[in-house]
């Protein structure tokens, strides 16, 4: 053979070599390493993960239910407050007088009605007189009868006169009771937008005032979760200012109407904590994962054993060596990269799992 010939057909047969060992080997390093799992039965958990705020089991914005100037204070940010005690004042001066004045008249009418009832009862006293006299005759008896009739008519004028004047005095003690302040539940302080002198409006909010030792959390669920969920969930919150706690709460209200949220259908979700946490604010983020499903002794699988072909779900298995592609029926997802095996496999089957 020629040499040339020959040194070009060993040159031809190395390259060829070489590009089958490139390809074998890309092939190769481009197949998935596969981790051996036995599936077993366990617990699993669906959970669905919120954000949301530290809100007061209570909270009121409260106002002047009429204007005025601010004449007192009371309390500052951050005091606690019984229910019932006055917070803030406004200037009564003006309805204080008109007060005076309705009890002055309601007095005025006390006295008339005492006078007239007197009138009345010697009118009656007559008219028993002339019935024990025997000079007395029936027109007499019929005139004084009539006069008793005008009287207590009178009488009748008068009660309905103190009456009146007495719903002024309940008027104006009302009115006056409107320039008060007071805390309908025990609480703290929260905020005060107001100064002594200042004049506020009527209805406008000038103190907050929250519950001090009783919180909720508040969240908002996406109309596409919010089926998931449903009063008396359990859930584990983690708050910013602890992170390393968790405290077990459960859901104690979802909102029937919707919120938007950036044009999108959400729901206020509200939970309670299980107990009483030192120290907690109002407005601390709070990290939310409810447990909308559970199981137990139930097959479960790590989701990235499964996969998806043809609307279909699917595993490999090893069997007597052979990576075997399985279908099987998945139910819920769980946390810690969990799935619910339903059908399609066995306790003690051996699954090829992607370690990448």
């Amino acid at each position: 053979m020629n040499k040339g010939v020959f040194g070009i057909s060993i040159a031809a047969i190395v390259i060829i070599a070489g590009i089958i060992s490139i390809f074998l080997y890309k092939n190769m390093s481009q197949r998935p390493a596969y981790a051996e799992i036995e599936v077993k039965k366990g617990n699993i958990q669906e959970v669905l993960d919120l954000s949301g705020k530290v809100q007061p089991q209570k909270k009121a914005d409260l106002g002047f239910e009429i204007g005025g100037k601010v004449v007192k204070l009371n309390y500052q940010v951050g005091d606690f407050v019984k229910n019932g005690t006055v917070l803030a004042n406004v200037n009564s001066d003006t309805l204080q007088a008109q007060y005076r004045a309705a009890q002055a008249l309601a007095r005025s009418a006390e006295a008339n009605v005492d006078q007239y009832r007197q009138l009345y009862e010697k009118e009656k006293n007559k008219l028993n007189s002339l019935k024990k006299s025997s000079t007395a005759n029936s027109a007499d008896k019929k005139a004084q009868k009539n006069q008793i009739k005008a009287s207590q008519a009178q009488v009748n004028a008068q009660e309905e006169q103190l009456a009146a004047s007495l719903a002024n005095v309940e008027a104006a003690k009302a009115q006056i009771t409107k320039t008060i302040l007071t805390a309908p539940f025990d609480g703290v302080i929260a905020r005060q937008d107001v100064e002594i002198g200042e004049t506020v409006q009527a209805n406008v909010p000038v103190i907050t005032l929250i519950s001090s030792n009783s919180f909720k959390v508040e969240t908002f669920v996406s109309e596409i979760d919010v089926n998931k969920i449903q009063v008396g969930d359990a859930a584990e919150i983690t708050l910013d200012d602890q992170p390393n706690k968790i405290f077990s709460a459960k859901i104690t209200a979802i909102d029937p109407a919707e919120s938007l949220v950036g044009n999108v259908s959400n729901y206020k979700v509200t939970l309670n904590f299980s107990e009483n946490i030192e120290n907690l604010r109002s407005g601390i983020n709070a990290n939310i994962s409810v447990i909308s499903k559970e199981k137990d002794g139930v097959l479960v699988a790590p989701q990235n054993a499964v996969f998806e072909e043809s609307g279909k779900k699917y595993v490999y298995v090893l069997k007597n060596g052979l990576k075997l592609k399985t279908e099987v029926q998945a139910g819920i997802l769980g946390k810690d990269n969990l799935i619910e095996i339903v059908s399609g496999l066995q306790e003690g089957d051996k699954l090829l799992v992607p370690s990448k």
